[in-house]
């Protein structure tokens, strides 16, 4: 049991916090809207729906995750950006997958329905990429810089606050 609590991935992946949990989920319904959207081509072309859907939303949650840590772990200065290379392994193969299923299982699929396919991965990696790197390159909040989220509710002290 204690082996398990101190696994260096389930550290780094419970370090993440809300907004790496809400990218994670985020990751999901994207997945779950381009299976749907695919829905009508893939049987057409060989490829059980289903079967994409359950690979597409069963790979989601370890890309986003793992996409989540790999900004997280080359945002920080004090590790080196080798720590991020096996997550970065796991976003690829996880981005991957699901395209893959549909290569290895569609029949003769015509050369624009390829094209297609492969302009989708291009233009959907680029974006991944170029997401991870803006949120990379973002500077560090110092603590000065993090504004309060909570208003100022207390009653004003002096005239000169309450603007009188």
């Amino acid at each position: 049991m204690r082996a398990k609590r101190d696994s260096p991935i389930l550290s780094e992946i419970t370090s993440l916090g809300g907004f790496g949990r809400a990218w994670s989920v985020g990751i999901i319904l994207f997945s779950a809207a381009r299976a749907l959207l695919a829905w009508p081509a893939l049987g057409r072309y060989g490829v059980n729906p289903w079967l994409f859907l359950a690979l597409d939303l069963l790979t989601a949650p370890p890309y986003g995750i793992s996409q989540a840590v790999t900004v997280k772990i080359l945002r920080d200065p004090t590790r080196p950006p080798r720590d991020a290379f096996a997550w970065g392994a796991v976003v690829v193969a996880m981005f991957l997958a699901p395209y893959a299923y549909i290569f290895l299982v569609s029949g003769e699929m015509p050369a624009l329905a390829y094209a297609g396919l492969l302009a989708w991965i291009v233009l959907f990696g680029l974006l991944a990429v170029l997401r991870m790197a803006r949120q990379v390159r973002a500077p560090l909040p110092s603590v000065h810089e993090v504004p309060n989220p909570l208003p100022d509710l207390s009653p004003p002290r002096s005239a000169a606050e309450a603007g009188n």
